[in-house]
């Protein structure tokens, strides 16, 4: 019987390098959108008010992946293997993108298999666009990636269902402001010792198709260097926005900013490693002091800092009590 609706347990989604028969399951997903673009360009003619032709330019699939942080895998890594952004920059990924029966508890379940009881759109090659990190006091540590390409396959596909009781009694799986390690994080001079409230990392990796005669599907995506990363870290202002500019008046002269070296530990309630996020020297942007009004809000300042080239998300699995 065909499916009334489909919502989110009867979804799930699956990412690895390319060419992967089986694609690891992503847990703690929170929500896929899949944009498919054709591109049309318009050819007229002399003589002729109506169009002469829609010609499909360049078509384009974009995929994206929120999911909570929870001690497995980065989507990060199940795209692109380890390593720097850099160094995973040429590697291409698989997404397989599975809706099963919406009166079925698990998309692995028995009866989610075989021929015509899933659909699956597979997305191979796949290229790694733009990722986001989001740590904040009041939720759910989170990372969202986008991926964009020319392939989508349509078939059917067994998504094995993700890893289910993963928390136990011994274990917290979901990490929020508690997994936070501060000792292991290196953060930067202006932030040092304040009261933390969120930091965010982005990265838009830019990239643009790469085509030869003869051939109309691309051959490579290639990320357009230099890669800007940006970090944003806001605290409680416990003071006014301190930092000083002292414009010098003579020549030869100019202001340096000093580079800051930040990097995000994040731990599980085992105090294990579960994430880091290394960025390297980092330089600050900007300050912006606000909040503190009539309404009752406390003050806070946000620092921005801005790194290129230089940033590394690894995850380090840990074993699951349950």
């Amino acid at each position: 019987m065909a499916n009334k609706r489909v919502f989110y347990a009867s979804q799930g989604v699956a990412v690895s390098q390319s060419g992967v028969t089986n694609p690891t399951t992503v847990t703690a997903a929170q929500s896929v959108t899949m944009n498919t673009n054709f591109n049309l360009e318009q050819v007229f003619q002399l003589g002729q008010l109506a169009v002469y032709d829609n010609v499909v330019g360049d078509p384009s699939v974009e995929v994206s992946i929120s999911k909570v942080l929870d001690g497995q895998p980065l989507v990060y890594n199940l795209a692109c293997g380890s390593g720097s952004l850099v160094a995973t920059s040429s590697r291409a990924s698989k997404v397989e993108f599975v809706v099963g029966k919406d009166t079925e508890e698990e998309i692995g379940s028995a009866a989610n298999t075989g021929p015509g009881v899933t659909t699956s759109i597979t997305c191979d090659p796949i290229y790694l666009q733009s990722l986001s990190y989001n740590f904040a006091v009041d939720g759910d540590f989170t990372e969202e990636v986008t991926l964009v390409g020319l392939s989508k396959a349509v078939g059917t596909g067994n998504l094995t269902s993700p890893e289910s009781g993963l928390g136990g009694s011994s274990r917290q799986s979901v990490l929020r402001r508690q997994n936070f390690d501060q000792d292991g994080s290196t953060l930067p001079s202006q932030v040092s010792g304040q009261n933390i409230q969120s930091i965010s990392i982005s990265a838009d990796l830019g990239r643009e198709s790469m085509y030869k005669l003869g051939r109309f599907k691309e051959f490579h995506r290639y990320v357009n260097f230099p890669l800007e990363i940006s970090v944003d870290i806001e605290v409680i202002a416990n003071n006014l926005d301190t930092t000083e500019i002292d414009i010098p008046d003579t020549s030869c002269s100019g202001l340096n900013l000093p580079k800051e070296d930040i990097t995000i530990a994040l731990c599980d309630s085992a105090s294990s490693g579960t994430y880091s996020f290394s960025l390297g020297d980092a330089t600050l942007t900007s300050v912006a002091f606000g909040g503190g009004d009539t309404g009752g809000g406390n003050a806070t300042l946000t620092f921005s800092y801005v790194v290129y080239n230089t940033f590394t998300p690894a995850s380090t699995l840990s074993t699951h009590a349950g």
